[in-house]
Parts: C-alpha cells; structure tokens; sequence
C-alpha cells in the first residue's frame, strides 16, 4: 500500500512493501527524482537491515549456528505497518516475527520515518534492541536517483560535487578500478561515467558530516544529500541504466565476491552493536533544485 505526505513545496509517496521509496517530486510538476524500473515494481530502491550486501551463500554464522540471509536482508521483503501519519510525515515499523527470528534471532523494532521540511526529504533509521542481549546489525538505504533527471541531457553530462576535497584514501571499498579515484576534477567533483561501474560500486568513508549534489550543467534540476557523520557512502548504477544510487550505509559493507570473514556476523568489520534496551538512530537529508 502506497502512502504519501506532503508540504507545501514538494510530495514523497512511498510503498509499505519495504517502507520503500517510489516518488519524490516539487507540487507543481510531475518529474520523480526517484528511479523506479521501468516494470512498476517493488524493489527498486530497498531498505537495507540487517544487512548491507552479502554473506557468502546466503549463509551466516553466530554462535555455532547457520542461519539464511538474502542480499541486503530481509526488511525489503517485509509489510511495514503506518504507525503515525501526519501531512508531512509518516513512520513505517516492523519488529520481529517467527519468520524473522529463522533468520535473525533477536526481538528488535525498525523504523523507518520520512517527513519534509522545504524541498528536502528525512529519511530517519530507528533500530530498537528488545532483545535481553547486545544485538549485532547494520542498516541503510539503496535510494536510486534519476540520472539524468527528468530525462534531461545524458548520464555523462551530471557530476558528483563533494563539499569538501576527497583524498584517495577515502575511497574504502572499491568493486571497481582502484583508478575511480583519479577521475575526481579538482578534488571534489566526480565526473559520472558508467566505465567506472563496469565492475561494481565503490565506497566512501563519511567521518562527518558530509554534502554531496548531483548536478548538469546540461540541464537545471539536482539534488543535494546531506549524510550524518559515521556512515558509508556507496556509489553505482547498472551500466545503461538512467540512475545512479547513492546510499548512505551504517554497519558492515562486503567485499565482492563475498568472503569467509562476511559470513562472520560478529566478525565482520563494522557491524554495528546495540545493548539490550538501546535504540540506535541515523538519518540523511536529499533536497531537490530546479
């Protein structure tokens, strides 16, 4: 079932298949800065808990046991119930289930909350340990971004501009050519190319704050993230495909091909660890311009 809230600058409608994202426009015209396949269906731009990526046969260990795990996890699969609603803003939940608990046994409550606020949309993660013990995770969000947007210019004619200058070493993880980096204009600006994605995506270390916009000077639509502090910032596209993700990411992120260390659910680097009774929350920003 499809939910949209609205301001008086822009609207954002998403399904709750997923709590997942499917239009974010202004009111006053019809273009989705949010990619959807061409098929209409789900699953275009999926919310990502317990896990980021993948674990190696779709099979991870804690304590002695196997359990199932498919890519990304299993909160994209999921009917998350509205439990609050305003004009501008609304929060989607699941908690666990004998389904779940097969999968990941912990008793837990995630949250997804989307408001406006002038032309930006909040998307706010809320991770809630029920369990009686320390809960290991990692979330985070697959949005796909029109590209060009609105169907304006070519993929080629949009940069990534950075607020700040990018050093080599903030690419953490790379799924393509180590040279990604070297195509960086300036320091900050990234040319968009879909060679750079012929093998994968590559990664960003946020230790900030950090704003990034998408932009043509091509065309006059973009649109603007801002990504809290402590996060990874992953991006790829499909080559061909008009989109480009860009995915704030908190946890644990694979490596590709997955490896015996990924399928470590305590092991594997950054995962995230909540106490029981805790409740962990991260959120980023997306302003649309025209």
């Amino acid at each position: 079932m499809k939910t949209t809230i609205t301001n008086g600058a822009i609207s954002f409608t998403a399904e709750s298949l997923g709590a997942e994202p499917w239009v974010l426009k202004f009111n006053d015209d019809e273009v989705n800065y949010i990619w959807r396949p061409p098929s209409g269906e789900s699953g275009g731009t999926p919310i990502c808990f317990p896990l980021l990526g993948t674990v190696p046969g779709n099979v991870y260990r804690l304590d002695g046991k196997e359990y199932p795990m498919e890519m990304h996890g299993f909160a994209q699969l999921c009917d998350f119930s509205v439990v609050e609603k305003t004009e501008n803003a609304v929060l989607f939940q699941i908690s666990e289930t004998p389904e779940t608990l097969a999968r990941y046994p912990w008793r837990f409550r995630f949250q997804v909350r989307y408001s406006l606020e002038g032309a930006a949309l909040i998307t706010e993660y809320r991770v809630k340990n029920n369990d009686t013990r320390e809960m290991y995770f990692s979330v985070g969000g697959h949005p796909r971004f029109s590209c060009p947007i609105g169907g304006a210019g070519e993929f080629g004619d949009y940069v990534l501009e950075f607020d700040k200058p990018e050093p080599p070493e903030a690419v953490v993880k790379s799924y393509g050519p180590l040279k990604t980096i070297a195509r960086f204009m300036d320091g900050r600006t990234l040319r968009l190319d879909y060679s750079m994605f012929e093998k994968g995506a590559f990664c960003f270390n946020v230790r900030e704050n950090r704003t990034v916009t998408l932009k043509s000077g091509a065309a006059p639509r973009a649109l603007r993230m801002l990504i809290g502090g402590g996060a990874w910032f992953q991006l790829w596209t499909s080559v061909g495909a008009p989109f480009i993700a860009m995915e704030p990411w908190y946890g644990s992120i694979s490596s590709l091909p997955a490896g015996p260390l990924d399928g470590d659910w305590k092991g594997r680097p950054g995962t995230l660890r909540i106490a029981a009774g805790e409740e962990y929350c991260r959120s980023h920003w997306v302003t649309i311009l025209k």
